[in-house]
């Protein structure tokens, strides 16, 4: 058997800046054609370095949320129908809250 060694690497170039607060959340809906839908993947992104943040999978209502969040981060979001018979939607310019 050989010797392993790891080492932690740190990757604050990709992630969010965790020195501002960490208390806020992006929080919404998906509608297709006025009704609730949950057949959506959600992507929350990061605008100074165009990362993937946190992918959900709304509830059965349409809602989705993203906790933990810094409130000085700046995203923006994309909406992609898993059924592909609609096109992605994004929403900018999102702040946590």
């Amino acid at each position: 058997m050989s010797v392993v060694s790891r080492s932690v690497k740190h990757s604050s170039n990709y992630s969010q800046n965790t020195q501002g607060l960490i208390i806020a959340k992006v929080a919404g809906s998906i509608k297709k054609l006025g009704q609730q839908y949950q057949d959506a993947t959600v992507v929350l992104y990061n605008k100074a370095n165009l990362l993937p943040i946190a992918i959900r999978k709304p509830d059965k209502n349409g809602n989705y949320q993203f906790l933990g969040l810094n409130t000085d981060l700046k995203t923006f979001i994309v909406a992609f129908d898993k059924k592909q018979q609609f096109n992605a939607v994004i929403q900018d310019n999102v702040v946590p809250k």
